[in-house]
Formats: C-alpha cells, structure tokens, sequence
C-alpha cells in the first residue's frame, strides 16, 4: 500500500509539471493568436476592397487576353504551394492540410508537380513522398513577414510567367473563429475572381497600365491575406491543443487525487483494524 501511495504521489508531480508546461505553451499560443488575428482581421478589409475591384474590372473589360488571367489549354505541369507549421503541438493542423494536398495530388504524375512548401512539416513530408520541391520556406514559426510574403508571390509569378507551370494552387487553413478551421485549396494562378458587376470605369491613363498595376497588387495582397490566415489558424490550433492538454492533466490529477485518498484511506483503515485487533488479542 506504502509503494502504491507513492506511486500516486510520483504520478500527480509527474503530471503537474508536465501541466505548468501546457499551461504555459497555451498562455503564448494565446498571446501569439492575438497579435497575428489583429493583423489579419486589419488586413482582410483592404484585401476584400481589392479583390471586388478585380471582379468589376474583369466584368467590366473584356481581359481575357491578360496572361495571368487567361486560362491556358495545354497544362504540362502543376505548381501547388502547401502552408503547414515549423513545429508539431498543435493538434491535426498539419495532417488536415498534407492530407487534402495528398487528395488534390493523387493520380496526377509527381514528374508533372511542382511543390513550393512553406512550413517544415509539409517539406518533410512531400520529400519523402518523393515529390521535387521547386522551393521551401522553414524557419518561418508563424511569424508573419510581408517581404516574405512577397518573396513567394514573386517566386511562384515566376514559375508562372516563365511556362514552367501552366497553373498554381495552395493548399492552407482558412480561419473562421478560434474553434472552426477548415483547410482550402484555391487557385493562385491563373487568376480567378470571381463574379463581379459591370460599372462601367473610367481608366487613366489606360485599361493596360491601371490592369497590370491592380494584378500586381492582386497577388501579392493575396499571398499575404493567405499567410496570416494559415498562421492566424495554426496559433488557433495550437492554443487549442495545448489547452486540451492542460483540461486532460488537470482531469488526470482529479483522479489520482482520489484514488491517492481513497488508498490513505485504506491505509489508515487497516491500520486501525490491526490495532483493535491487537488489543482484542490482548484481552483474552
């Protein structure tokens, strides 16, 4: 019973340290959700402006012949971009969107992939399937960075402009609350608004020059709303996880707790039961 008792004892310290550890993973989570969500919902406006502008514009003129807007016929090979994190502790973040990227990705030839991995967790993985990674971003740790941002935009227009690939899509977590995340593949290029409505612009100094400016502008403030939603969910996810955690330990400890009472209990039972016993014997 003695051994048993510190068992227990040894298990509730175990756990309480292993809890103060979760706690405090949640606590930062916390603190980085809230600076990288301040940016994000700061910056979807400005983003939504932009992109309804784009959908009028292109309903507005016919741009058809824009080449990051035409579609093109013969697509040889594919670029994908898949945004995990650098570091695990975060639930099934990662799994969710390398499993919809293997999705998206079966049944087309690897030769014919181009992957662009941000994140260690999606570059680890798509390694070891075997398929060539173009480029890869580690080291990022969800830390949002607009040159950064930029830096992919530009590499993944590259690839684009240069007929390496005939279409680009990312794969990443869209961030709806701090409980919902659902992971989202959309097309990058060639650019796919949407439908917009006809206004009929007056364009100075000319439809080609305003066009080529606003598709710039277009993705690269696309790529950046991308980032800070994925690390917008992934702070979300982690916070969550590492909550969960700490919930778990704490209902873990409750146990232990009673069971450890119950066993003092026990013990001091027996002990009092020996000692009547004792002075029974004594007795006759």
């Amino acid at each position: 019973m003695i051994q048993s008792l510190r068992q227990i004892k040894s298990r509730i310290r175990g756990i309480e340290n292993t809890r103060k550890i979760t706690r405090a993973m949640e606590m930062v989570s916390a603190a980085k959700l809230n600076r990288v969500k301040k940016a994000f919902y700061a910056f979807r406006p400005y983003f939504s402006c932009l992109e309804s502008i784009m959908k009028d514009l292109i309903a507005d003129m016919p741009l058809s012949g824009h080449p990051l807007i035409r579609a093109r016929e013969h697509i040889a090979r594919t670029g994908v971009c898949v945004i995990t994190s650098d570091t695990g502790l975060c639930g099934a973040y990662n799994q969710n969107v390398i499993r919809h990227a293997r999705t998206f990705l079966e049944g087309r030839d690897k030769a014919a992939i181009r992957m662009i991995t941000v994140g260690k967790e999606a570059f680890s993985y798509f390694t070891k399937q075997g398929y060539p990674i173009e480029k890869s971003y580690l080291g990022l740790y969800g830390r949002y960075s607009a040159t950064l941002c930029d830096q992919i935009a530009g590499e993944m227009l590259e690839m684009y402009s240069s007929g390496e690939v005939g279409e680009i899509y990312i794969a990443y977590t869209h961030f709806s609350t701090s409980l919902r995340h659902a992971v989202t593949i959309d097309k990058f290029l060639p650019i796919e608004p949407g439908p917009g409505k006809r206004k009929f612009y007056i364009l100075e100094p000319g439809a080609d020059r305003v066009m080529n400016a606003m598709v710039g502008a277009y993705l690269l403030n696309r790529m950046r709303v991308i980032i800070l939603d994925a690390f917008t969910a992934e702070h979300s996810a982690r916070m969550l996880a590492m909550k969960t955690a700490t919930d778990n330990a704490d209902d873990l400890i409750d146990t232990l707790t009673l069971a450890r009472n119950k066993a003092r209990q026990a013990a001091i039972t027996k002990e009092i039961l020996e000692i009547a016993m004792s002075a029974e014997a004594l007795k006759g």
